[in-house]
């Protein structure tokens, strides 16, 4: 896939403040709506490393959609199921120049397919807040999800008004060593 996004450090002539953003790795323009997302993380006080994993995250997503010829305003429930399985199944891209044909080929953990999903959902979201984003589009980030099981201390309110919460809908199933589930099948 041909890379048209980059994600970049940026650091201001005037004020010398390192910040982060999206660029088109050919003429370096910014991409505008990726660029308001990682400074809406800073306004809200968010560490600049989130910054800079969540650039790296967005110019992913950004190339993937490129390279599918994906509105990325508009993915479908479809196209955010393959860039999902995409994350894990393609394999990365070699650490280094002198060997690369004689490396076993390496590739991302659900764990990190799950994460780079999250920025992904978050700049969505945040698209629909600013009207670049449907609605609709929002809404196929999350379903709801019966809690049979409460976590301690969460109160399900009266008649279990609050048993129903809404849950990421691109996520695979992970568990930590020593955290599976103990659920009854």
């Amino acid at each position: 896939m041909e890379q048209s996004y980059v994600a970049e450090r940026s650091i201001s002539a005037s004020t010398g403040v390192e910040r982060w953003v999206v660029a088109d790795a050919r003429t370096y323009d910014l991409h505008a709506e990726a660029c308001a997302f990682l400074a809406g993380l800073r306004s809200k006080g968010r560490s600049p490393n989130t910054e800079r994993v969540y650039a790296g995250r967005l110019a992913l997503y950004l190339n993937y959609c490129a390279g599918r010829g994906i509105e990325w305003s508009r993915p479908s429930f479809m196209a955010l199921s393959g860039l999902q399985q995409w994350l894990v199944t393609t394999p990365l891209p070699a650490r280094s120049r002198r060997s690369p044909t004689t490396a076993a080929p390496r590739y991302r953990s659900q764990g990190t397919a799950n994460a780079v999903m999250t920025a992904v959902a978050d700049f969505l979201r945040f698209g629909a807040l600013h009207g670049w984003v449907p609605a609709q589009t929002a809404g196929l980030l999350s379903e709801p999800k019966f809690l049979r099981y409460l976590p301690a201390g969460y109160e399900a309110g009266e008649r279990g008004q609050w048993r129903q919460v809404q849950v990421s809908a691109f996520r695979f199933q992970v568990s930590e060593p020593g955290c599976e589930d103990l659920s009854p099948e």
